[in-house]
């Protein structure tokens, strides 16, 4: 009897892990409505301001060529009761005009603390153990809501001597957490009234209708309505407005498909594609084509007892070389690993591999979108 309760008791573990995994499969491929929408009338607010970063270790801005610097010194000393009758000999080299940024989420109040990003404005070579001075924060609107100063974070560094310079990341781009303080409420123009819609951050007739239905089916019929692929009006119907939006989007959702899209950084030769792009067969020859142009200064030197002159000339060889193509046979790939499998295996260079993918599109071997950024 023992025998048969431990394998009793074994097939439920088992059968609890397969539950387990079958579940966690399940949320892989879901996601919730707040994830995929914005309610209307509450966007992320974005604000800015003009500052200055003092207590730079000499790699602030070079006054004398970023004049805006020296008058922006100059202003806050004469606030302060300063007056500098004469400024030409005004060089600091530990002061640097940054423009500060931040993101503001929807219904801040006075007295919370968001993140801010701080950015040179000059010719500064490095942000990197400065300190942002009081800097006011405003909206598109021209009112100031925040305030922010600080130590700054910066992640990269530089150096020079001798006329060579290094520097890693970039330190002209520093973070301050937690930095600036809300001063007053951003307003917004969503009300609490149980009318409401919902902004698709991915617009598409299949996704507003599958949000329309998954509402609908959990909170009756006429809760939502689809009005356009970028938007779908609620009713709260009753319910407590924030019990009704905070339940809507928390709604599970299977998002569709994302169409198969191929983005192509041409600068840096960054290729990124999801994974409904799939590839038919097709044949690619790659090959190189090397051209060297040599430009050879001489000295042309006139024979002995002759009244010419010694002359400089230019002597130019130009050598072409293109190697044998290679010519490769594409398979048909219908996952994106078999797809990624099949690029590599032509042996291209980023640039090179844009192209080809370019010309795949063309002949119809590759599916998917082709944006270029």
């Amino acid at each position: 009897m023992s025998g048969l309760r431990e394998e009793g008791l074994l097939w439920r573990a088992l059968a609890s892990v397969m539950l387990l995994a079958l579940a966690h499969v399940a949320r892989a491929d879901t996601t919730t409505i707040g994830q995929i929408v914005t309610v209307a009338g509450a966007p992320t607010n974005q604000l800015y301001g003009y500052g200055l970063v003092v207590g730079l270790p000499g790699t602030g801005d070079q006054t004398t060529e970023v004049p805006y610097t020296q008058q922006s010194i100059l202003n806050m000393l004469r606030n302060m009761g300063i007056a500098l009758p004469n400024v030409t000999s005004m060089q600091p080299n530990d002061v640097a005009a940054v423009m500060v940024t931040a993101e503001v989420s929807a219904f801040a109040t006075a007295g919370q603390h968001v993140d801010v990003t701080v950015s040179a404005f000059g010719n500064a070579a490095s942000l990197a153990g400065g300190v942002l001075l009081p800097t006011p924060l405003r909206g598109g609107n021209g009112v100031v809501y925040a305030q922010a100063q600080g130590p700054l974070l910066v992640s990269g560094f530089a150096s020079s001597a001798g006329g060579t310079s290094t520097s890693v990341n970039v330190p002209t781009v520093g973070s301050l957490p937690g930095g600036a303080i809300i001063a007053n409420t951003i307003p917004a123009s969503y009300t609490m009234n149980g009318l409401s819609g919902l902004l698709l951050d991915t617009p598409g007739f299949q996704a507003a209708q599958q949000i329309t239905d998954v509402i609908n089916a959990a909170y009756g019929a006429d809760t939502a309505t689809a009005v356009s692929p970028a938007e779908v009006d609620v009713n709260a119907n009753g319910v407590a407005p924030m019990r009704f939006m905070s339940g809507v989007l928390a709604l599970p959702i299977t998002p569709p498909a994302q169409a198969p899209t191929i983005i192509v950084d041409a600068q840096s030769g960054t290729i990124v594609m999801n994974a409904g792009v799939t590839l038919g067969p097709a044949v690619v020859s790659h090959g190189d084509l090397t051209v060297n142009i040599q430009t050879l200064t001489g000295v042309s030197q006139p024979g002995a007892l002759s009244n010419g002159t010694t002359v400089a000339v230019q002597n130019t060889a130009v050598n072409a070389k293109q190697p044998k193509a290679d010519v490769i046979s594409l398979p048909r790939a219908a996952t994106l690993q078999d797809v990624a499998a099949a690029l590599n295996a032509v042996g291209a260079t980023p640039s090179d591999l844009i192209a080809i993918i370019e010309a795949l599109k063309q002949v119809g071997a590759i599916n998917g979108t082709i944006k270029v950024i």
